[in-house]
């Protein structure tokens, strides 16, 4: 064998290693960049389901956010606490984009990319001190199929681990996506887990919010260029979407 050859080996099993491992990338929920678009226009025109990928571009590390944030004094600021997947834990997500809204201040929570409900509740710790909890969860037990009865189940149980005074459950965001390698329809399973969540809200008297109303269309999916990878909203939503949640959790702390 070429030297030419054995270095491609080389290079193809440590790449296929990495994918396997999952331990330095992001993996499952994460879809295609900006790139994504385009091609998945076209499979939808063909009459075929896009197909979802794993971008590996982004580590691990910059999609999990735990503990307090947001530096400077924030005396008499409504304090928070967070619990949810890349909607919340990417760093372009609404949450970082209040953190320097003095008027919150985000005391503790837990949130990372591609986790499900259960697997946040296992990460997350108690944050009795915070005015209110946000709760976005859900995208990911709907991309694996989670039935809608354990992804609420894992939400409720989030809530009493936190302890805050005050909840604020979010809704599911929009989807382009109609299939995922676990079959689920992820579109119309957004639509059923916000309609689910509202209900577990108001059967709790917490508060409810769907921050993404201004960029989901009447089929659930997302508004034309309001998302790069018709998963997540780009960083000028964000931005919308910050303003939305930050009014929210004022309003729930109340």
């Amino acid at each position: 064998m070429s030297r030419t050859r054995r270095l491609a080996l080389i290079a193809s099993i440590v790449t296929s290693a990495c994918l396997v491992a999952g331990g330095s990338f992001v993996v499952g929920s994460v879809v295609l960049g900006p790139a994504r678009t385009a091609s998945a226009e076209s499979a939808t025109r063909a009459g075929l389901a896009p197909v979802e990928r794993e971008d590996t571009r982004i580590p691990v590390r910059e999609q999990v956010v735990t503990g307090a944030l947001g530096p400077g004094d924030r005396s008499g600021a409504v304090t928070f606490a967070y619990a949810g997947d890349s909607i919340t834990a990417r760093p372009d997500s609404w949450l970082h984009v209040i953190e320097s809204d003095r008027r919150l201040h985000a005391v503790g929570g837990y949130a990372h990319s591609g986790y499900r409900a259960d697997q946040v509740l296992n990460e997350i710790g108690p944050v009795p001190t915070a005015d209110v909890l946000v709760v976005e969860l859900g995208t990911n037990d709907v991309n694996q199929a989670v039935t809608t009865a354990k992804t609420i189940a894992n939400v409720d149980a989030v809530v009493r681990k936190v302890g805050a005074q005050h909840v604020l459950v979010v809704a599911g965001p929009p989807s382009d996506w109609t299939s995922s390698r676990w079959g689920a329809d992820r579109r119309t399973g957004q639509l059923v887990l916000s309609r689910a969540l509202e209900r577990d809200a108001s059967e709790h008297s917490w508060s409810y919010v769907d921050p993404f109303t201004e960029f989901r269309q009447a089929d659930g999916a997302w508004v034309r260029g309001s998302s790069p990878d018709g998963i997540h909203g780009t960083a000028a939503t964000n931005v919308v979407i910050a303003r939305a949640m930050a009014s929210a959790i004022t309003t729930a702390a109340r």
